[in-house]
């Protein structure tokens, strides 16, 4: 819609103003001498027409939204790639987890030391090195022979101060190793696992996590079918002492 004009056109009589279109003056009738009509002026609309057509060439540009569509590209291939990351770290087994060498034998008969020692009655130490440890869990946990998640075998590791057990099952064919690393204390009399942590593959997870989805039982509840009765009277020990590649029980006299 047109503006209105808002010039004024002064008789020179009466010095009335009055509007752009009137030829004789409406105050005193004088013909108005239209030669001293103001000039319009024309920056003002060419401004505005200016501005308009801004706002449509911005409101009409196909590229408009490009730094939103580009942000929205950046955050989901950044998630792909943490996604594959991760999916990449579950699937690789932790740097110590060695394949079992079937030619090779036990220095020590775990399963045998350890029952003698828990049928003793004097105090006794014994110390067992990580391979003997693994060649008797790899002969003894075994899992069900499920079609989705097979259990093939646990295995420990031993670290100063920290116990590491681990599970390895085949879950759609994919072999996938859970592990908690935990340090031995008392409870009164009884001993009980302080976890550090958990880890699937080499992905460490919140224990938090862990807990919700299982995976502290997942591993230890695998230990603990086989040591069922062994634990009940893990009273008896006075300490349990890990190193690097090895681990010593202490049990007290009776």
């Amino acid at each position: 819609m047109a503006q209105p004009d808002s010039r004024k056109l002064t008789c020179t009589a009466c010095k009335y103003e009055n509007e752009i279109e009137r030829v004789y003056c409406h105050n005193c009738g004088e013909k108005l001498d239209r030669s001293l009509l103001p000039v319009a002026d024309m920056t003002k609309p060419s401004e505005e027409k200016a501005k308009t057509a801004r706002q449509v060439k911005k409101l009409m540009d196909p590229n408009r939204l490009n730094w939103w569509m580009n942000l929205k590209t950046f955050l989901l291939v950044e998630f792909l790639a943490v996604l594959v990351a991760a999916g990449y770290l579950i699937v690789q087994a932790p740097a110590w987890v060695l394949p079992i060498e079937k030619d090779k034998l036990p220095e020590t008969e775990v399963g045998d030391v350890w029952g003698e020692m828990l049928r003793q009655k004097a105090v006794v130490s014994v110390t067992f090195k990580e391979f003997d440890v693994n060649y008797y869990l790899n002969k003894y946990v075994k899992g069900g022979n499920g079609s989705t998640v097979k259990l093939d075998r646990a295995f420990a590791h031993f670290e100063k101060d920290t116990v590491i057990l681990a599970t390895q099952r085949s879950v759609l064919g994919l072999s996938i190793c859970n592990t908690a690393a935990f340090k031995p204390e008392h409870e009164g009399v009884k001993w009980k696992a302080d976890v550090r942590r958990f880890a699937i593959g080499r992905l460490t997870v919140p224990s938090t996590l862990a807990k919700l989805i299982g995976l502290d039982s997942s591993v230890l509840g695998a230990f603990t079918r086989v040591f069922d009765k062994d634990i009940q009277r893990l009273d008896r020990l006075e300490k349990i002492e890990s190193a690097e590649g090895s681990i010593t029980f202490t049990a007290r006299q009776q």
